[in-house]
């Protein structure tokens, strides 16, 4: 038998590593989510910009028309 790397009263994450909702409650929405309200049923409902897809030149990647909807890329 080897040696354990571990005790079994170690913790079983890194202690200050922070969840990943808790990073957009601290930091705000990342950069080209847009909050647009709630749906019937109370849920947070949102779209995104090209800029949640690509940091280059994000302007150029969004519909025409704003009023039509923002397709991502596969």
């Amino acid at each position: 038998m080897s040696d354990q790397d571990t005790t079994h009263d170690a913790p079983s994450h890194d202690i200050g590593t922070g969840k990943g909702e808790e990073k957009s409650q601290n930091e705000g929405k990342e950069a080209g989510r847009e909050d647009t309200g709630t749906s019937g049923a109370g849920r947070p409902q949102g779209k995104s910009t090209a800029r949640d897809s690509t940091g280059i030149n994000p302007e150029s990647e969004n519909p025409i028309d704003p009023a039509s909807p923002r397709l991502p890329p596969s």
